[in-house]
């Protein structure tokens, strides 16, 4: 595979991504928080075994399948269930923004295992873009924090899931894109994340054969197509792909998620909102451009 078709497959996860938080909080409406995420996730599990099947496990680090297993497991139980237990349609959508503060958090990384080089840009990007996310909680009023505060204690383990999963997939990239050698265990990655749901569900709840209609059940489907395909092809573009290029375009992602999330949520997003959407864009965007400046200067000569 050269590099410049896995990053174009890098990109077409970005695409899948935008539909992930919207199909999961239907999903989870429709069937509860615990039940809904455990099928989604055993669907895309059965969907990247079918398409990747089990990698060759001799050909892979052991402390990349330990950390990448955790990492990726921590990530995706925190995600799904900030956005499943957020107490509507407009909070879920504020919680995924909060999510995406991880393509700062990535340029922070990288740094900080001297990938990339430090400027004093990633530090203001990184401000911005956290402005940004204090900016939808206050709306016009201002930066009130306060009410931010009162927004966090209203439910905390959304807001606290949210950012973990943003931090926990910086780290994850970073580990990935440093370990992985080229290999793509994303097949384990995602069994043993549909077994821990599995384990969590059994748990808490009593095992009952739910009533799956066809809506229903077209629903679970996208949101495992959206969940398996999306990290499946990300993997494949930061393992082999242009990295540089693959996070300029994650850019996107916080603008097609909220897009994504109104319509199938049916539901409507204030213009503060979109204003402090926009600043956590611009914040992870002058990230980039910092540590990637040298690069653009030469691509215009």
């Amino acid at each position: 595979m050269t590099k410049n078709v896995a990053t174009l497959i890098g990109l077409s996860a970005i695409l899948l991504w935008s539909l992930m938080a919207g199909l999961i909080k239907k999903v989870s409406m429709l069937l509860g928080a615990d039940l809904g995420i455990t099928l989604v996730y055993s669907c895309s599990a059965l969907l990247v075994l079918l398409i990747f099947k089990l990698p060759n496990l001799r050909k892979i680090s052991k402390k990349y399948l330990f950390l990448g297993t955790l990492l990726f497991c921590g990530y995706e139980l925190s995600f799904a269930f900030a956005i499943a237990y957020a107490e509507n349609a407009q909070q879920s959508i504020e919680v995924n923004i909060i999510h995406y503060l991880w393509p700062s958090l990535m340029v922070m990384a990288f740094i900080l295992v001297q990938e990339l080089k430090f400027s004093i840009w990633v530090i203001f990007g990184l401000l911005l873009s956290i402005i940004g996310i204090i900016y939808i909680q206050t709306g016009e009023s201002g930066l009130d924090l306060n009410q931010v505060i009162e927004n966090f204690k209203s439910n905390p383990i959304s807001y606290i899931l949210a950012l973990a999963a943003a931090i926990i997939w910086s780290i994850y990239c970073v580990i990935t894109k440093k370990m992985s050698e080229g290999n793509n265990p994303i097949s384990i990655f995602f069994i043993f994340t549909a077994i821990i749901l599995w384990i969590k569900f059994l748990w808490v709840e009593e095992l009952l054969v739910p009533s799956l209609n066809l809506i229903t059940t077209l629903y679970i489907v996208s949101a495992g197509l959206a969940v398996g395909l999306g990290y499946a092809a990300w993997n494949i573009g930061i393992m082999r792909g242009n990295i540089t290029i693959l996070v300029a375009a994650t850019y996107c992602s916080p603008i097609l998620s909220s897009l994504s999330a109104m319509l199938i949520l049916q539901t409507d997003l204030s213009v503060s909102f979109w204003k402090g959407t926009c600043m956590v864009i611009v914040g992870s965007f002058i990230c980039w451009i910092a540590t990637n400046w040298n690069l653009i200067k030469r691509a215009s000569i």
